[in-house]
């Protein structure tokens, strides 16, 4: 009976792996099909669309843009939002409180009003930089916010915050000291995870960058939104690149997490 429920539950697990992959097969299949019409499979490959999104400065440009606005956001995010988390965790319960009320936020309240509120704190002295690449960066950190509370939390509940302080203060380290050198480590898994995830977040928003910035600075999907009426292999393509792009930072944050464990 083990053996069997064993057995049906790894069908079952390759079972959703195989659909949860069927699309982005799908998606590589498309960016190199020459012909894909009325056959099961292409009859023909090509990396002509491949060499023309990669050939065009356009592209090159809108993907700098949008790992340059990804990359600041989970920056002042990671910088603030963590401490913030580990802090009320251990010293402010009441605020830790607070702050798995605001983890909805983001997704309870639609994009477009966030949008019209922004645009109203964005555009009057003394932060009047609507326009700019600057709102994008500060309207994606409270984006942050949900995915590095949860996966920031999960990490601390599986561990013994106080005993772990307390065997720290018992041979004359202090607070600080702890968390830098024990709690971090420990929670580093955590918060890479949520890095890569906000970062798929970012890297593919539209909403915000169409509404706040809009042809002043051009992302990668407002360079998607501007393609799709050319070639649905240009849209696959950059997907597909999308992919692969994601898929490399989630190795290197892993691998990364797994190092700085091991050292410490």
């Amino acid at each position: 009976m083990t053996l069997s429920n064993g057995v049906l539950s790894r069908v079952f697990l390759i079972a959703v792996a195989a659909v949860m992959a069927l699309p982005v097969v799908a998606t590589a299949i498309d960016a190199f099909a020459a012909e894909w019409a009325h056959t099961l499979l292409p009859t023909g490959y090509t990396t002509e669309y491949f060499m023309t999104v990669v050939g065009d400065p356009r592209f090159i440009a809108a993907m700098g843009r949008s790992l340059t606005v990804a990359a600041a956001a989970l920056a002042i995010a990671t910088v603030l939002i963590v401490p913030a988390i580990v802090s009320a965790h251990i010293y402010w319960p009441a605020l830790d409180r607070w702050f798995a009320r605001l983890v909805i936020l983001p997704y309870a309240v639609p994009a477009i009003v966030l949008v019209v509120g922004y645009l109203r704190v964005f555009s009057n002295p003394p932060l009047q930089i609507n326009g700019t690449p600057l709102v994008l960066v500060l309207v994606y950190v409270p984006v942050c916010f949900p995915m590095f509370y949860i996966s920031v939390k999960n990490s601390l509940r599986g561990l013994a915050i106080d005993d772990l302080l307390n065997a720290g203060r018992l041979v004359g380290a202090n607070d600080a000291v702890i968390l830098r050198r024990v709690v971090l480590p420990c929670i580093l898994p955590g918060i890479m995870i949520a890095v890569v995830l906000n970062f798929a977040i970012l890297f593919s928003e539209f909403v915000y960058a169409k509404m706040l910035v809009g042809g002043n600075f051009e992302t990668l999907q407002l360079y998607m939104y501007a393609q799709r009426n050319l070639s649905g292999r240009i849209t696959s393509v950059i997907v597909l690149i999308y992919f692969i792009l994601l898929l490399l930072m989630t190795l290197v944050s892993l691998r990364l997490a797994e190092t700085e464990r091991a050292q410490r």
